[in-house]
C-alpha cells in the first residue's frame, strides 16, 4: 500500500495550565470530552483515513491469525490452601472468565471447582470478589450482571460443591470476611436498588456493614456498622490472624487515606448484636493503613503516615499513642506487605521501576532478598499458618513464571512451581534494556526498551513509546501478545518511558508537563 495518507489536523485551543508556578499548554484539552461535537467529528474524520487503510491492507488477516494463535496461551493463579485443599483460578488461553479449580495438594492435578462461565449463556453474569472460610470447608462468592457495581453473594460447600440456600442482595463495594468460627461473614450493602443492570450512574449513600448468620434470612441480618451523619462514607473489614478481632476500615469515597476501628469479637457468642462496639485506633484521614498481622494486641500496619514511600509500623491496642517503626521508610517505595509463617513479613518494593521482594521478621530484621531477575510481581500467596508462599512473576519478555518459596528453611530456597510458554515463538529471541535519561531538571528517569537480539539501533526502526504520568499509577514491566507481534513481524522497538507522575522517581505525585521534543539516546528515538 503505497498511498500517502493525510490526516486531520486537530484544532489547537488557548488553554493553559497553571501548575506550580509553570504555565502549561493544553491546546488538546478538548478532546477530553468524548461527547463534544468537535471530537466526535474528529474522530470520524480519523476513522476515514485508518479504516480504508487497515481494510486494504493485505497482512491484516494474517496478523489477526497470528494475534489468536499467541493468545491462546494458558494463564494461572498462585495456588493457595484453604482447609486441606488448594485452589487457583486457571484459564485456557481465550476463556471469557478464569476458572477455579481445586486440587488435593500440589502434586496432583486440578478439577473443576467453579467455572463462572457457565453462570449465564451470553457470558454477561461475572465473578465477582471470593473468600474461604477459616477451615476451608466453605466459600463465598458474588456475582455481578452486565458489568454492574451490584453484587450478588452466594454460598457453596467445598466438599461437593453443593450450594446453600442463602442469597445475599444490593451488595456494593463490599468485603466478604468470615469470621473464624464458620458461622457467618460480613459484608457491605446500600438500601435497594432501583436498577442492577450496569447502566445505572446513580450516586450511592450511606453504605452500612451487616453481619450475615449461615442459615438466616438477610432481613434478620445484623447491623454492625453504619454513618448516619456521613452519606459518603464506605466501610470494608478483615478479621485478624488470631479471629479475635474484627478491623473495619472506614473511608471517605475514593480518597486513597482510611480510618481504623477494631471490635473485639466475643469468642463465646460471636456477633450476636450490633452496633458494633468499637476502639477508633486511627479516627482521622490523613493517611493509608493496612492490616499485616498481630502478635496479641500489638498490631502491625503497611502505612504511609509520615512515610510517602511506606513503611511497616506497629502500635499495641492498650498503648495507642506509641507507635514504632518496624521496617522504617527508605529510598524506594514499599508496595506491599504481607504475614507468613506467623511471624515472617514479605515485602515487595520498588526499585528503578521493577520490584524486588525481600524477608523481615517481626522485629524489622532482614533476613533474605529472594532473587528477581528485572520484572514484576504479579501475584502473591501465603498465610500465617503456611510455612510457603507463591509469587508469580512477569516481564516484557516473560508471559509468567510462579515460584515456590519453602519458608521452613532459614535459606528460604525458591523454585519454578509452573512456567507459561507460547507455541511458535522463542521469548528468548528477545531482550529488554532498562536506561536513565536525563529530565529538564536533571532528574534521572528510567525507560525501558525491548526489542528482538541482534536488531541494529539506528534510529530507523518503527518505535511504540507508551508513558502514563499521572495520579501515582506506576507501569512496572508486564507481557503482551501484541507488542512481541510487533518486534517479532514487523522490527519494531517497544519503549516505556517512566515518567514521573506515575510514582517512580521519589514517589512523586506531581503531574510534569511532557514537552514534544525528539530525543536521540543511545540508538532510540523517542518522542518525549
Amino acid at each position: 500500500m503505497s498511498c500517502r495518507l493525510v490526516y486531520p489536523v486537530a484544532k489547537e485551543s488557548d488553554c493553559v495550565e497553571d501548575l506550580h508556578g509553570v504555565k502549561v499548554p493544553d491546546p488538546y484539552r478538548w478532546l477530553e470530552d468524548p461527547d463534544s461535537t468537535d471530537t466526535k467529528e474528529f474522530v470520524d474524520a480519523q476513522n476515514e483515513v485508518s479504516t480504508p487503510y487497515l481494510n486494504g491492507c493485505e497482512v491484516k488477516d494474517v496478523f489477526h491469525a497470528r494475534l489468536t494463535e499467541l493468545f491462546n496461551f494458558p494463564k494461572q493463579s498462585c495456588p493457595s490452601r484453604h482447609g486441606d485443599k488448594f485452589y487457583y483460578s486457571h484459564n485456557t488461553g481465550l476463556q471469557n472468565q478464569y476458572v477455579v479449580y481445586q486440587q488435593d495438594n500440589l502434586n496432583t492435578p486440578g478439577r473443576v471447582f467453579l467455572d463462572p462461565n457457565t453462570f449465564s449463556d451470553d457470558g454477561t453474569v461475572a465473578l465477582g470478589g471470593k473468600s474461604f472460610s477459616e477451615d476451608g470447608s466453605l466459600l463465598a462468592y458474588s456475582v455481578s450482571v452486565s458489568g454492574s457495581d451490584w453484587r450478588t453473594i452466594k454460598f457453596m460447600k467445598t466438599s461437593d460443591g453443593a450450594h446453600l440456600d442463602d442469597v445475599l442482595e444490593n451488595v456494593k463495594f463490599s468485603s466478604i470476611t468470615w469470621t473464624h468460627d464458620n458461622k457467618g461473614i460480613l459484608y457491605n450493602r446500600y438500601d435497594k436498588a432501583d436498577s442492577a443492570d450496569g447502566t445505572e450512574n446513580d450516586s450511592n449513600v450511606y453504605q452500612k456493614m451487616f453481619y450475615h448468620r449461615l442459615g438466616s434470612e438477610q432481613s434478620t441480618d445484623i447491623l454492625c456498622v453504619e454513618f448516619p451523619d456521613e452519606p459518603h462514607w464506605i466501610s470494608n473489614s478483615e478479621v485478624s490472624d488470631c479471629g479475635r478481632y474484627l478491623i473495619v476500615y472506614v473511608r471517605k469515597g475514593c480518597d486513597p487515606v482510611n480510618k481504623i476501628w477494631i471490635h473485639d469479637i466475643d469468642q463465646t457468642k460471636g456477633i450476636a448484636e450490633g452496633p458494633l462496639a468499637v476502639t477508633k485506633l486511627i479516627d482521622h484521614f490523613n493517611a493509608s493503613y493496612d492490616y499485616v498481622t498481630n502478635d496479641g494486641t500489638r498490631f502491625y500496619f503497611h502505612t504511609n503516615e509520615n512515610a510517602p514511600r511506606y513503611r511497616v509500623a506497629s502500635v499495641d491496642l492498650a498503648d495507642p499513642g506509641n507507635w514504632m517503626d518496624v521496617i522504617p521508610e527508605c529510598g524506594h517505595l514499599l508496595d506491599w506487605t504481607a504475614c507468613v509463617k506467623k511471624d515472617l513479613l514479605v515485602t515487595c518494593y520498588l526499585e528503578h521501576c521493577v520490584n524486588t521482594l525481600y524477608i523481615y521478621n517481626l522485629k524489622g530484621e532482614k533476613l533474605h532478598q529472594i532473587p528477581l531477575l528485572p520484572g514484576s510481581v504479579v501475584g502473591y500467596s501465603g498465610k500465617p499458618k503456611d510455612d510457603f508462599m507463591f509469587f508469580k512473576f512477569t516481564s516484557y519478555t516473560t508471559p509468567g513464571v510462579i515460584y515456590h518459596v519453602d519458608l521452613s528453611s532459614d535459606q528460604f530456597p525458591s523454585k519454578v512451581y509452573k512456567e507459561t510458554s507460547l507455541t511458535g515463538i522463542d521469548l528468548n529471541d528477545f531482550e529488554t534494556k532498562q536506561i536513565f535519561f536525563k529530565s529538564k531538571d536533571g532528574t534521572q528517569v528510567p525507560m525501558f526498551v525491548t526489542h528482538r537480539k541482534g536488531l541494529e539501533l539506528n534510529g530507523t526502526n518503527p518505535t511504540l513509546m507508551y508513558g502514563y504520568g499521572g495520579f501515582n499509577i506506576s507501569l512496572t514491566p508486564s507481557f503482551s501478545v501484541s507488542q512481541i507481534i510487533f518486534m517479532r513481524h514487523l522490527g519494531g522497538v517497544h519503549v516505556v518511558a517512566n515518567i514521573r507522575g506515575g510514582g517512580y522517581v521519589s514517589c512523586m505525585v506531581a503531574m510534569v508537563t511532557m514537552l514534544p521534543w525528539l530525543l536521540y539516546y543511545h540508538g532510540y528515538y523517542v518522542v518525549m
